[in-house]
């Protein structure tokens, strides 16, 4: 008996010790809207099924299943919107509302695809704070609305890409200007342009969209009315995936 009340003293200490640890990471955002599954894998290694209302933290890993769309509205008013099978890690996150010195937004678009509109981070004082990284180029933000999407290049023996769509990273704006960073060049993209970037080695460049280039979009309704959802209102419960 005893032994066993020891066993369930432990656990109850190394959860404390878990959610105490997940609460001392800095908050980044709240999930706002989502249609599927949404996985979050945090940097205690633990896998999460999140819901709307779930906080997304510092070091966060997110990632939707094959049919899924899901929206994290961030502290700073920026908003991301994922694809399908896309997967994302919130590097970092700073912002304060006095302070812009401060601000710092680092994701990695590590699969798939995201709309994104920025927040208060990137339009103030320090337009080097956002910062997005690909597998093959680093985007940066001058205050915009824009899409960002990956082709991955084909597996040994899996189906080859449309001819009009080769491997790498895309990017549409709908509002502002992105800057495109690789082979140590910079590409502006702006209003209905589509920058392309093949290889982290290789200068990005202006193209025709691509007819066949995935859309992120969500169903209908999904991203209407978000000022509605308050990011105050709590954690939703997760499911702890071991």
């Amino acid at each position: 008996m005893q032994g066993m009340i020891a066993f369930r003293a432990t656990r109850a200490i190394a959860a404390m010790v878990l959610l105490a640890g997940a609460q001392l990471a800095p908050a980044a955002g709240t999930v706002t809207h989502l249609s599927g599954t949404l996985y979050v894998k945090r940097s205690d290694g633990t896998v999460r099924l999140l819901s709307e209302r779930s906080r997304v933290i510092q070091g966060d890993e997110l990632s939707t299943e094959r049919a899924t769309y899901a929206q994290v509205k961030f502290d700073d008013g920026g908003q991301v919107t994922l694809r399908p099978s896309t997967r994302v890690k919130i590097d970092s996150f700073s912002f304060e509302q006095a302070e812009p010195k401060k601000d710092g937004f680092v994701m990695s678009l590590l699969k798939g695809g995201f709309r994104a509109i920025t927040g208060l981070i990137g339009k103030r004082a320090n337009r080097n704070a956002y910062r997005v990284s690909t597998s093959t180029a680093t985007i940066g933000i001058r205050g915009t609305d824009y899409t960002a999407i990956d082709i991955p290049a084909p597996e040994a023996g899996g189906p080859a890409p449309p001819p009009d769509l080769p491997p790498g990273v895309y990017v549409q704006v709908d509002d502002g200007i992105v800057a495109m960073i690789s082979g140590n060049k910079e590409q502006l993209v702006r209003l209905k342009e589509t920058g392309y970037s093949a290889s982290s080695n290789v200068p990005p460049s202006l193209i025709p969209p691509p007819p066949s280039l995935p859309r992120v979009a969500p169903p209908i309704g999904f991203s209407q009315n978000t000022s509605s959802t308050s990011i105050n209102a709590g954690d939703a419960p997760e499911c702890v995936i071991q």
